[in-house]
């Protein structure tokens, strides 16, 4: 579907642009006129920065590399906004000053800024991070005084940081093809979540938890599920292991969704196997190799299972395209 007005996606890359003119490009087309920021080397050396930044119904999301950097937030470049800024540090290291104070900000990490004032943060080498811009009513309701938190080290590798992280970086999945109702709840559940990783308390605690979390529970289950779908040992004790919940919590999830766990395991196993018989790549494989490779352990059950599913044998689908 095509993005509605208050949806897009912006890119960039300092590897696109002639060396002679990309320090002119990146500070005046990018830096000041488009993310209000202004970029300069630290030292006389090579620098780099590639950027994606998504404005998504108010919120924005940013995935950002700088290294040998210095970027500024001046005083002439604040443009009004008075939104709250979450940086989280995925990978290398980052010094940010802001308020007075200066916090370095190592991978799994993260801190609130407010976009109201100055700030300066520095990149000395490769360094990549991700960005949370959240409108500040929309947190308010939460988190009781979220000025009380900016500068402040946010709890690492909580639960609530950690799932924030795995939410944003699936965002293509969960917003690009859906309805603009469904992108709000995609921010919704965003804002839920930072909302936790500063300190929601009392009711806005017990609400962000709700929705939120639960949202980024579920889809934290899933990947996890699709990362091993081809293995037959793949189980609801395991995946409540990793993911650090319990078995009951996760088939509480699914069933909010009106299914279950087997069946939303049964359902990705079908739909690989089903992938695989039409690859031309894997023509001389057999059958039983391709339930096998989908997780199937028991070959009469994955017939049993794929003929109720696509109305069809495996072999037919398997011969399918070559009639075509």
């Amino acid at each position: 579907m095509p993005n509605a007005p208050d949806v897009s996606d912006f890119r960039y890359s300092t590897a696109d642009w002639a060396e002679r003119e990309r320090l002119a490009i990146f500070r005046e087309r990018i830096g000041r006129m488009m993310v209000k920021l202004d970029p300069a080397p630290l030292i006389n050396s090579p620098y780099y920065s590639d950027a994606r930044v998504i404005a998504l119904h108010g919120l924005g999301i940013g995935f950002w590399t700088f290294a040998n950097l210095r970027v500024d937030r001046t005083r002439e470049l604040l443009d009004g906004c008075d939104d709250l800024l979450m940086v989280i540090g995925a990978s290398g290291n980052r010094l940010v000053s802001h308020r007075g104070r200066e916090q370095a900000i190592g991978a799994g990490e993260a801190v609130l800024m407010a976009t109201a004032e100055t700030a300066t943060m520095t990149y000395p080498s490769s360094s990549n991070l991700i960005s949370l811009r959240v409108p500040r009513k929309a947190l308010t309701p939460l988190v009781r005084n979220p000025e009380d938190v900016l500068m402040r080290p946010l709890t690492p590798s909580s639960e609530a940081l950690r799932l924030l992280t795995r939410y944003v970086r699936n965002v293509d999945d969960l917003y690009r093809s859906a309805s603009a109702e469904l992108q709000r709840l995609v921010v919704s559940h965003l804002i839920d979540l930072a909302a936790l990783v500063i300190g929601a308390t009392g009711d806005g605690k017990v609400v962000a938890e709700k929705h939120g979390l639960a949202a980024a529970r579920l889809a934290a289950v899933k990947a996890d599920v699709g990362a091993r779908i081809g293995e037959c040992s793949l189980s609801l004790t395991a995946v409540a292991k990793r993911q650090k919940i319990t078995p009951r919590q996760i088939q509480r999830l699914f069933a909010g969704e009106g299914t279950t766990f087997s069946e939303f395991v049964l359902d990705q196993r079908l739909a690989r196997a089903h992938g695989l018989l039409v690859d031309p790549r894997r023509t001389g494989r057999s059958i039983s190799t391709i339930a096998f490779e989908a997780g199937f352990g028991d070959l009469s059950y994955f017939n049993r299972a794929f003929r109720r599913r696509y109305n069809a044998r495996p072999s037919d689908i398997r011969i399918a395209p070559r009639r075509f």
